[in-house]
């Protein structure tokens, strides 16, 4: 699967989007969720809450990329065109085990794994 994530800032707590492409079961996947935050001094942490997760949906697996553009609007939350793109490239281009960190000006950096 394909995982293209952005960070940003929803009603003033940190979140990260990620949105992907899972070639095995030939879906698109939107997560929207918090970041975790430390919760004492021995930098233990707890799961940030999830905001939206495909698999919350009745349907989760029959959205295309337009229904998560609507999704992320309906949160009031952008995010660079450059997610759009690359996760269309990767359905076309039948990319898996991609992981891409994309940034404000459309710029993104892939981890090999």
């Amino acid at each position: 699967m394909s995982q293209h994530s952005f960070d940003t800032v929803h009603n003033g707590f940190p979140i990260t989007v990620l949105l992907g492409w899972d070639r095995p079961l030939n879906y698109f996947f939107l997560v929207i969720q918090k970041r975790t935050t430390r919760i004492d001094e021995a930098m233990q942490a707890e799961d940030g809450d999830i905001l939206y997760s495909n698999l919350h949906e009745n349907e989760p697996f029959n959205h295309d990329l337009e229904y998560y553009r609507e999704v992320l609007g309906n949160f009031q939350i952008l995010v660079p065109e450059s997610m759009f793109i690359e996760v269309q490239h990767d359905l076309v281009s039948y990319v898996g085990n991609r992981v891409a960190k994309h940034q404000v000006d459309g710029s993104f950096t892939e981890q090999t794994l």
